[in-house]
């Protein structure tokens, strides 16, 4: 099963909980969802994972949860999630990954408010979604898409975190919604993509071009999110996530052939050669 039943865990979590004081939650919280998960990884243990799960849209320990457990429940949200899976691997000849689903954060403003209530992230072969009962069956969809496509490309660059260059991680969020497109339908598009017109994206393209060779994903984030990030550099939010979706858009409008399988092998600096914003 590649989709772990994380009902169980949740149902375990909500139960200790009663018995322990608030300032045992977090405690509870890593040992309980955490410490399973770091299992699969061998450079993370379950400290770091859950400080970077929580940054990134886990519930904290306090949040009531209950009544969010019962909407995905009743949704069967984790047998709807490997049917899916089964799909996309399929039809992308595509990685084993194995997939973790939690309630979302209700109360991280950025999530709920333009994220439209769900997150991901992705390892090599780890995805975590975090999400609240109401998405629909197509927002559900869209998420894994995104998340599993990450996973897809990055076995397929064969780069670890920290060799990915600006260029690799604003394509690899690119190629992600391009999939989302492809795959859900344009309706079921994050926000960011149409953000910015071209042009508005090219005003920053000068800058922008002279550093897609630096290496770190910790060094991303500035273009990335834009005005999200704590080092802001006057980029505009979600800056790099549209920036990458209209690079990848336009190179499969430009060779229209090409399927998911064969677009995620393309070399980052092929896409961007090939699309409309290459340096002429």
């Amino acid at each position: 099963m590649s989709v772990i039943n994380t009902s169980k865990w949740l149902r375990e979590f909500i139960r200790q909980r009663k018995k322990v004081g608030s300032q045992q939650y977090l405690e509870l919280q890593r040992e309980v969802l955490c410490e399973p998960i770091a299992e699969y990884f061998e450079e993370y243990h379950a400290v770091q994972l859950q400080k970077y799960f929580l940054e990134n849209g886990l519930f904290y320990p306090d949040a009531k949860i209950l009544n969010e457990l019962k909407g995905l429940e009743k949704k069967n949200i984790w047998k709807l999630l490997q049917k899916f899976y089964e799909t996309l691997k399929e039809e992308w000849n595509g990685e084993e990954a194995t997939i973790f689903v939690f309630p979302v954060e209700k109360r991280n403003e950025i999530i709920m408010k333009e994220l439209s209530g769900k997150m991901g992230i992705s390892f090599n072969q780890v995805i975590l979604l975090f999400m609240t009962k109401d998405l629909s069956e197509k927002e559900i969809k869209a998420l894994l898409t995104h998340e599993y496509n990450h996973v897809c490309r990055l076995t397929a660059q064969k780069k670890e975190f920290n060799e990915l260059t600006l260029l690799d991680s604003i394509l690899i969020e690119g190629m992600a919604e391009v999939a989302v497109e492809k795959t859900v339908g344009k309706e079921a598009l994050a926000p960011w993509v149409s953000l910015y017109s071209k042009e508005e994206l090219l005003r920053y393209w000068q800058r922008i071009f002279r550093l897609l060779h630096v290496q770190g994903k910790e060094n991303h984030d500035s273009v990335l999110y834009g005005a999200h990030s704590s080092q802001r550099h006057g980029f505009p939010k979600w800056f790099g996530y549209c920036l990458g979706y209209q690079i990848v858009s336009s190179f499969v409008r430009n060779n229209t052939e090409i399927k998911m399988e064969e677009l995620l092998k393309v070399e980052s600096k092929e896409i961007l050669a090939k699309s409309d914003f290459a340096m002429k």
